[in-house]
């Protein structure tokens, strides 16, 4: 009984161990904070930049983004404009902070682009691809790379080819191999759409190759569906009878990422610190499914419909209410209807990256939180953030106590 009490003991302590490395390696529960490469030009309040960035509460800043490189004589070339403006960044959050990992994502600018799908498909583009990464990490001493292939495939109408699915398979592939000889990170930028998620991805293969999954939770509803919603809602509502819809929420992307294949610990939760609004087709009609006519009234920072989180909290005359099963806030004032995260919503989101032990959080974007304090402390929402991954037991705490059942 000693015996096998010793083994059981020596037994616990090894995986405590080889857990222990794999959280400290992964530096435990990661917050990833998007920076707009566009944020620099936002007008007057809105202005932000890298020396606006509390780097001292994300674990990780993605610089979003650079456009898909040029292709020109057998090579790809990114924008010298854009680099120049990228080294600049980094400079200043490296002067700041020697701890902070910086990422940066390659974007297809424009819906029906068709640049990744080109490129992936044939190997000397994607070695030229990976190429042309790898020299831009090396030369500003980033930690990794992410791939923004948001719509591969021609079942959605944003563009791609039929080859795509095992296309971007061979493209993670051949980063991956590159990324690994030089102790890079990998991420991958993921949506939740169910068909998207049946027939653009091999999930299980992905997840082998990438380090993580940022998850597209956020910015779920589009204006052109014509109908008032929060952006991000936790589970469905009775009126969402559209297939495709019926399963477009956090809760239902989590898991089914998952189902798929996907190890929760490679995956990171997005969050928008946005307010969505859209215009009411009748004011005096504003519960959630109301009928919308477009986008809500263009604000004072960005385009219409979009309101970032220091704008939401300091524009009065609205009415809140909450949405009990989507689990956040929506504002109604006259014929504009807002919803939006908050501390209440951001901490139901929390209780599931908790429960459900994924890897961290993604937040979408830094710049959009109070970083003025307008409205009290400032960076509300990333500090709350931050404080609740704190909390959140790491999985060396999760072995000790499955060892000791």
């Amino acid at each position: 009984m000693f015996r096998r009490s010793l083994i059981l003991l020596s037994f616990g302590f090894v995986l405590a161990s080889w857990l222990f490395k794999d959280v400290e390696s992964n530096g435990g529960k990661r917050l990833m904070c998007y920076f707009s490469s566009d944020s620099p030009k936002t007008k007057s309040y809105g202005r932000y930049t890298a020396n606006e960035i509390p780097l001292e509460l994300c674990s990780d800043v993605i610089y979003r983004g650079l456009s898909f490189p040029e292709w020109r004589r057998g090579s790809y070339f990114f924008s010298n404009e854009e680099i120049q403006q990228l080294g600049a960044f980094i400079y200043t959050v490296k002067a700041r902070s020697a701890a902070v990992r910086i990422f940066v994502t390659v974007l297809e600018r424009g819906k029906e682009s068709l640049s990744y799908s080109i490129m992936a498909e044939i190997p000397e583009r994607r070695r030229a691809f990976v190429k042309a990464v790898l020299e831009l990490l090396e030369q500003y001493g980033m930690a990794g790379v992410e791939i923004a292939w948001e719509w591969p495939g021609t079942m959605v109408k944003f563009g791609g080819i039929s080859s795509d699915r095992e296309s971007l398979i061979s493209l993670l592939t051949d980063v991956r191999a590159g990324l690994k000889s030089r102790a890079k990170e990998l991420l991958f930028f993921g949506a939740v759409y169910p068909k998207v998620l049946r027939e653009s991805y091999r999930v299980t293969s992905i997840c082998q190759l990438v380090d993580f999954v940022t998850l597209f939770t956020f910015d779920m509803r589009p204006h052109t569906n014509n109908v008032a919603d929060v952006h991000a809602p936790m589970r469905n509502r009775s009126f969402e009878t559209e297939p495709n819809r019926m399963r477009t929420n956090v809760i239902d992307g989590v898991e089914t990422w998952i189902d798929f294949g996907c190890p929760p610990k490679k995956m990171i939760l997005g969050i928008g610190l946005f307010g969505q609004a859209y215009t009411l087709a009748n004011p005096a009609v504003y519960n959630v499914d109301a009928p919308t006519v477009g986008p809500g009234a263009e604000g004072q920072y960005y385009y219409e419909g979009y309101y970032p989180y220091y704008e939401v909290t300091t524009t009065s005359g609205w009415s809140i209410f909450y949405d009990p099963i989507g689990q956040m806030p929506f504002a109604v004032r006259g014929n504009q209807w807002m919803g939006y995260e908050d501390t209440t919503s951001i901490g139901v989101k929390m209780d599931l990256v908790q429960e459900k032990r994924l890897g961290g959080v993604v937040l979408q974007y830094v710049d959009y939180d109070d970083f003025w304090g307008f409205c009290g402390l400032k960076n509300p929402l990333t500090t709350f953030i931050y404080q609740r991954l704190q909390q959140i037991p790491s999985d060396i705490g999760f072995a000790i106590e499955w060892n000791k059942k």
